[in-house]
């Protein structure tokens, strides 16, 4: 792939996919979440991180600081509209795929309850967290993590050659 992915383009994929789903929103902290997700499954898929930038582990879970602060303006309230301009066909077949997965996985959860799986026992979160020292949780924990997990055990991954967001219109009908 000649393009280097950003957090921000994945970020914006899921703007885009929340907000082409009827009776779907996406806000600052899940967004974040989102791309947390996304960064374990590819790491623990493809053994590479998806995106370069940091994630770090913050009081309300893990976050991407160049995803949070392009989004704070939003405070609580959902995205209307992604920050940034993303052509989803520079991401290769499988990416697409595994961003699709963890959508279905994850996209229907809220915030809160977002927080909640990333805070339990044992998560990457929980073994690098200090209130209010925004410490970085490496990529060899969250890889090792999702390795072993039960999240990512049973899960298939499935991509039909349309752009994503028109697979995960079909997959969640």
């Amino acid at each position: 792939m000649g393009t280097e992915i950003k957090a921000l383009d994945i970020a914006s994929l899921f703007i885009q996919l929340a907000n082409s789903l009827p009776n779907d929103q996406i806000d600052n902290l899940k967004l974040n979440k989102l791309c947390y997700y996304a960064q374990g499954w590819h790491l623990a898929k493809f053994g590479d991180p998806l995106f370069k930038e940091d994630i770090q582990a913050w009081d309300y879970g893990p976050l991407i600081p160049e995803v949070y602060y392009t989004y704070r303006v939003c405070g609580k309230e959902p995205i209307q509209e992604p920050a940034t301009d993303f052509d989803e066909s520079e991401l290769p077949r499988e990416v697409l795929s595994l961003l699709s997965e963890v959508y279905i996985n994850y996209g229907k959860y809220t915030s809160a309850a977002l927080i909640d799986l990333t805070h339990r026992a044992g998560t990457p979160w929980r073994q690098v967290y200090e209130p209010k020292m925004n410490n970085i949780i490496e990529n060899d924990l969250i890889k090792s993590y999702f390795l072993n997990s039960d999240e990512m055990k049973g899960i298939e991954y499935n991509f039909s050659p349309e752009f994503v967001v028109t697979g995960i219109e079909e997959a969640t009908e």
